[in-house]
């Protein structure tokens, strides 16, 4: 009987071996986990769009590349220029800290999946008025990302 019981407790260990594999396996993916690859730019939004930089802010970000890592390393390539920084996520909030950057940009995360990020934040760019007198305008801007290959696969 005791060699019953042994090999029924075995099979048991062995259940709860393999169903706590599934369960892990299955477990939904963290926007740590979601943000990870390289993403291009689909569209960018500003709020207020009205002002005479508008259409060239736009075109900075649409034309840009972003990289995000597992080791929280961040970069944004333009046509021109590549700028480096680290990012952090906490909940549905994205930080991303660009080297020679005084201050962080801190940002919403709107949506995050497997295939598309979109994020908001606050932004001051400078313009021009019907004067030539200069300003600076804070806007905000959405950017709809696609991803095109997650880190580490490249």
């Amino acid at each position: 009987m005791s060699l019953i019981m042994k090999n029924i407790y075995n099979f048991l260990i062995l259940v709860s071996i393999v169903a706590a594999i599934f369960a892990l396996a299955s477990c939904k993916k963290t926007n740590e986990d979601l943000i990870v690859g390289t993403w291009r730019c689909t569209s960018a939004t500003l709020n207020p769009d009205d002002f005479t930089e508008a259409e060239r802010v736009v075109a900075l970000y649409t034309s840009a590349k972003y990289l995000f890592t597992a080791e929280k390393y961040f970069a944004v390539a333009h046509p021109t220029e590549t700028s480096y920084g680290y990012y952090t996520i906490d909940g549905d909030k994205l930080g991303i800290v660009i080297r020679g950057s005084e201050e962080a940009i801190m940002a919403q995360i709107n949506h995050l999946d497997s295939k598309n990020l979109t994020f908001t934040f606050s932004q001051e760019v400078y313009d021009e008025d019907e004067n030539g007198e200069g300003r600076n305008i804070k806007t905000a801007v959405t950017l709809n990302l696609e991803k095109v290959k997650d880190a580490g696969k490249q």
